[in-house]
């Protein structure tokens, strides 16, 4: 008997279907300063990463999206003074994917969640080294570990 399965790429896997650790989990991102009004993403831009593998357990971003699956949306707003603990690890890449240089007094970010796959182990470890060689950062810096 012959398998006539067609090879998927990794963001197609039709079995893996809800946020838990270790998953590769991609986002589409609309954020603004205002209730509704996407200022700092006109178009949803795309932001991947892998669920669970901070040296602290699980950030406060990422319990807003356990278990969650591909089509369910979370919005949240993240003031400013609470950002950095948040987001985690998360907050430079976050940062960066919205073109942020300096904090908004009051993030709002609607998220829709795209894809959850399983991640290759060589991601896994990839991402788990770049955590623990920035003290947790994921080496955005934004921790105060003193890298550049």
């Amino acid at each position: 008997m012959r398998c006539l399965v067609p090879l998927l790429n990794n963001w197609e896997d039709p079995l893996t279907t809800n946020i838990q650790p270790l998953k590769k989990v991609k986002l589409a991102v609309l954020a603004g300063s205002e209730p509704g009004k996407h200022s700092f993403t006109p178009s949803a831009v795309i932001f991947e990463f892998l669920f669970g593998i901070g040296p602290e357990g699980l950030e406060p971003f990422e319990v807003a999206f356990s278990d969650k699956s591909p089509g369910e949306r979370v919005v949240l707003t993240v003031a400013a003074g609470e950002a950095p603990a948040f987001f985690g690890r998360f907050l430079g890449p976050i940062r960066q994917l919205l073109g942020l240089h300096l904090f908004p007094l009051t993030l709002f970010l609607d998220m829709t969640v795209m894809a959850v796959v399983d991640a290759d182990n060589r991601e896994v470890v990839q991402a788990l080294a770049r955590s623990a060689g920035h003290g947790g950062c994921g080496g955005s810096c934004d921790c105060g570990c003193g890298s550049a």
